[in-house]
């Protein structure tokens, strides 16, 4: 494998050509790097054909968990890394994976991730995150539509080994993308499980995820961003329950 690591890079991607090159360039020590993609329409296929240790693959979209799932099922490698096209690794990241220990496959690896607002360096906790993401896929899966977590296959508690070195991560390029995300992620056929609320108490539940956001995970020092974060937050929030709570109402009323 020429000195190559012997673990997949698995990758979600669809319409990714604004992140995807330097995302994949981070990823240059992994002998295979697998993209699932899920109906891009723009260069992503392209991009993604011009990196050596890419093997690329079309599938179905049914929520991010099933697909991440499907995805690591295809690798080629037992144990996954797990990364998104608006994720790069740092060099100190790269360099605690070359020296990872892949003896033990309950073992998950978690490291620190850091969220870019807008191209700028949040100073706040909305800044960074412990994400778990390097696993045994014989071990460990994910579940849930959106807003996925993993966890170990037969339901046992999870051991976990930090990694030095980060994940950087650009999830909104801008307002609009920002806005549109979480949009996205309120849809009812990805939120099957959520219990529908009424929209007065679906405010209350936004308020709270505002004050989360701006007060308690001080989101206030990061001005302007760190705003509007909150309010996208708060936002996406009341959308996902209000909007189930329609679609239930909806199935009440039908004849």
């Amino acid at each position: 494998m020429n000195g190559k690591l012997p673990i997949s890079a698995v990758m979600l991607v669809k319409d990714a050509q604004a992140t995807l090159e330097q995302s994949l360039a981070s990823l240059a020590d992994f002998s295979e790097v697998l993209v699932y993609d899920t109906g891009s329409t723009d260069d992503t296929l392209r991009i993604a054909a011009g990196f050596a240790n890419v093997r690329l693959v079309q599938g179905n979209f049914d929520g991010f968990g099933p697909a991440r799932n499907r995805a690591a099922a295809l690798a080629a490698h037992d144990w996954i890394f797990n990364i998104d096209s608006d994720e790069w690794l740092t060099s100190e990241l790269r360099s605690s994976l070359r020296d990872v220990r892949l003896d033990d496959s309950r073992l998950v690896q978690t490291f620190i991730r850091r969220n870019l607002m807008f191209g700028h360096v949040p100073r706040s906790l909305l800044g960074w995150e412990l994400i778990h993401r390097l696993y045994h896929r014989g071990q460990v899966g994910w579940t849930g539509k959106v807003h996925e977590s993993i966890g170990m296959l037969d339901g046992s508690p999870m051991r976990t080994h930090k990694l030095s070195g980060e994940l950087w991560h650009e999830p909104y390029r801008s307002v609009g993308h920002l806005f549109h995300k979480r949009w996205l992620y309120a849809q009812p056929e990805l939120r099957d499980r959520l219990k529908p609320l009424h929209p007065a108490f679906a405010a209350l539940r936004a308020l709270w995820r505002f004050i989360r956001c701006y007060i308690v995970q001080v989101g206030f020092i990061d001005g302007w961003r760190g705003f509007v974060i909150s309010v996208a937050d708060a936002s996406g929030t009341f959308l996902k329950y209000a909007w189930a709570y329609h679609e239930q109402q909806r199935g009440k009323e039908k004849p």
